[in-house]
């Protein structure tokens, strides 16, 4: 039980690193199907991550030591089905007239390494009828399948790490552990009466996306963000020789990432590529008065150039003119101290606004002159809401 429990801390000192790797492709892959992150999703699926961790770390761990590594030779399999049972007859000597006696049983190591079996795969089939609503037939193929993989892993000595197999390729393993999947499902239906099913969970999160929280602009923006550094590299560099602007002053790469944000929206009717994946797009307050391209192009340019000044220059200026009185030495360093707080305090606060606004699902300052609002374009897919949403309606306003 203790090496068991070991591992278990290890696989969950190994879980932050691979949570983090996982998560910007899953908050994208939220994003673009639902519009929404709900916290409910996120932990049946990071709980889901952090049990395969667990399972898998306790089929391989502990390594070998070197020593022990060296006298692997061979790959060895017990593929007598059901040998655990005569394990256990074996192990096991019962006085009828002394209960003690069984009370050995439960300590037998056979049969507790065998009841681990089951229960080691029992989450795998509860996750799997609960949440991805598999049925019987797949709950049994992929139960068996994973831990068909768990024995070749073993099997073949950590995929051939060391010459021969530490851990015993062991056909009971398939039938206990397939076993232990059949329990799971069965849990799951015993359980789904207490559980929000999955239907309940997709609708609440087609309904979260109708709000557009601050968190899904802010997924919008660093995708946007790593594309208009990769334009301004690749292209917009190149771009601004044509115009005799100098492309490496910040106002020729601002006014370069501006002008194709414009484009790439009047192009697209108001969707860049994190706007895309998030399920988002600009709409004109007044669509329809927008009769031309041109006309449409002017408000996304007014939008992408005010909203770079107000989050991106209007900063910047302030740390430029704190780093001139710096280097002037116009004023002392206890001075210049406080203003980098004040500054930096100000700065929170002008944010903290912005944050604010967007709860309350009021339009921001860039949004009200250019006349612009971001719009929801998730299409509800449950099945509640599918005959209504078979055609695209128009998507709701932020």
């Amino acid at each position: 039980m203790h090496v068991y429990v070991e591992t278990i801390k290890q696989a969950s000192f190994i879980f932050p690193t691979i949570a983090i790797v996982f998560t910007i492709p899953y908050l994208i892959y939220n994003y673009k199907k639902y519009g929404s992150i709900l916290s409910l999703r996120i932990w049946i699926i990071y709980s889901f991550i952090l049990y395969l961790l667990c399972a898998y770390c306790l089929i391989i761990l502990p390594l070998p030591s070197s020593e022990k590594a060296q006298t692997l030779i061979g790959h060895h399999m017990q593929l007598r089905p059901f040998n655990f049972i005569f394990d256990i007859a074996k192990d096991i000597q019962i006085t009828p007239d002394i209960p003690r006696t069984f009370i050995a049983i439960l300590k037998d190591k056979a049969l507790l390494t065998t009841l681990f079996n089951v229960i080691m795969t029992l989450p795998f089939g509860f996750y799997l009828r609960y949440y991805f609503r598999n049925t019987f037939s797949q709950i049994i193929k992929k139960t068996f399948l994973l831990s068909f993989f768990f024995e070749l892993t073993q099997l073949s000595g950590l995929y051939f790490i060391y010459s021969g197999n530490y851990r015993l390729f062991d056909v009971d393993d398939l039938i206990t552990n397939t076993l232990g999947g059949i329990l799971g499902y069965l849990l799951a239906i015993l359980l789904a009466k207490f559980l929000p099913t999955r239907e309940e969970i997709d609708r609440k999160s087609y309904d979260r996306s109708k709000k557009i929280s601050f968190f899904r602009r802010l997924v919008a923006l660093g995708i946007d963000l790593v594309g208009a550094i990769l334009f301004y590299f690749v292209i917009g560099s190149h771009l601004f020789q044509l115009f005799n602007l100098e492309p490496t002053t910040i106002f020729g790469q601002l006014l370069s990432i501006t002008l194709f944000y414009t484009f790439i929206s009047t192009l697209t009717n108001g969707q860049t590529l994190g706007f895309f994946i998030t399920n988002l797009r600009v709409r004109l307050d007044n669509e329809t008065a927008a009769t031309t391209v041109f006309n449409k192009a002017c408000h996304y340019f007014i939008r992408y150039a005010l909203f770079i000044l107000q989050y991106i220059v209007i900063p910047l200026m302030g740390v430029w003119l704190i780093g001139i009185l710096f280097f002037s030495q116009i004023i002392s360093e206890n001075t210049i101290a406080i203003l980098v707080l004040t500054y930096i305090f100000i700065l929170f606060l002008y944010f903290l606004v912005t944050v604010i606004l967007v709860s309350f699902r009021k339009p921001l300052l860039y949004e009200k002159i250019s006349r612009t609002k971001l719009e929801n374009t998730v299409i509800n897919k449950t099945k509640k809401d599918k005959s209504d949403n078979i055609a695209k309606e128009t998507p709701l306003e932020d």
